[in-house]
């Protein structure tokens, strides 16, 4: 399963980057006016200027901490948000206790190309057993399912009994959710003797799995592929699969995001190769953040993935910035090597 969502995966490089600036330029134009959070941030800074990466760094990054301290001097979104609230589809509040819009669009989150990678194809039945109270994380997988064409089964993270007889019944192909809730699903399918082998592929969100684990899932018949999500951006990047079948190194870049891998607690970027924390500026018109500090720890790859998508890689989230944060521990710093 090698081929790719849309023509906008596999074009050339610098046509993709041409493509992000002036999209940046025409959202940060118009949500400037609307959105007092990012004068602010842009203050001596005139977006026309910011025409390739490397202006990006005339412009502070905004971490994640110092988005919760606004999103309470200024409630609900901190003064990012560009539309107003009524006009909005969903309004969320993560576990964090941060809020977040969801807009309008068809796949908002920008959903669909992960689950296409993980596997699913229009008409699939998915399982979508990301919460739904509250939190974004149920709804983002669901409108990327929708943009591709599939049925979503709306389970959330509820008790396993009713879920094992909603997989009986309505034979869904595609898991979503949390590898944790995964296990116990196959557990307590083998115990009370349940067969889910409807299920073949899984896109998985949340924390990591090592190569063991996924391979005590395929030996089960569920192929797996995880994604990068967060609450205030939807899916950052996300696993894909070469002409083998087998899973690619690294998590390919989302269309429509611009991520930097910046020095920890600074502005300016590391080298290929070397750690840094993921900043993200989302191209959104409803909720454009401009170098979002997410805290989380990754690597900028070197060359375009074996799958044929050419945006950038990376190698997936490999910890979280320090509490001073300057620098990663050590043992971050092994896994990144």
């Amino acid at each position: 399963m090698s081929e790719h969502f849309d023509r906008y995966e596999n074009r050339p490089p610098k046509s993709r980057e041409l493509s992000l600036f002036r999209e940046l330029k025409g959202i940060f134009s118009v949500a400037k006016s609307r959105a007092p959070a990012l004068r602010r941030q842009m203050i001596g800074i005139d977006i026309k200027e910011i025409r390739k990466r490397a202006d990006l760094g005339r412009i502070p990054v905004l971490r994640r901490g110092d988005l919760k301290e606004l999103q309470q001097e200024q409630p609900p979104f901190g003064g990012f948000a560009a539309t107003r609230i009524g006009a909005l589809k969903r309004l969320h509040v993560s576990t964090n206790h941060m809020f977040q819009p969801e807009g309008q669009a068809r796949d908002w989150w920008g959903a669909a190309r992960a689950l296409f990678a993980s596997g699913a194809r229009k008409g699939d039945v998915v399982l979508n057993c990301l919460s739904y109270h509250l939190r974004p994380d149920g709804h983002m997988i669901e409108s990327g399912a929708h943009a591709l064409g599939c049925a979503v089964i709306s389970a959330g993270d509820g008790a396993i009994p009713e879920t094992l007889e909603v997989i009986h019944q309505l034979q869904p192909r595609i898991f979503c959710g949390r590898a944790d809730y995964l296990d116990q699903l196959l557990y307590a399918a083998k115990k009370s003797n349940k067969n889910i082998s409807c299920l073949e592929r899984a896109l998985l969100v949340g924390e990591a799995i090592d190569s063991e684990r996924r391979s005590n899932f395929a030996r089960l018949g569920i192929i797996v592929r995880q994604a990068y999500v967060l609450p205030e951006v939807g899916v950052i990047a996300y696993e894909t699969e070469g002409p083998s079948g087998a899973v690619t190194h690294g998590m390919v870049v989302n269309e429509g995001i611009i991520l930097e891998i910046v020095k920890p607690g600074e502005n300016e970027p590391a080298a290929v190769g070397e750690i840094g924390e993921v900043v993200i500026t989302r191209l959104n018109a409803d909720y454009p953040l401009l170098r979002f500090g997410t805290g989380d720890l990754s690597v900028l790859l070197a060359g375009p993935s074996e799958c044929g998508r050419t945006n950038h890689r990376i190698k997936g989230v490999l910890g979280k910035v320090s509490t001073s944060g300057k620098t990663p521990d050590a043992a971050v710093v092994a896994q990144a090597e």
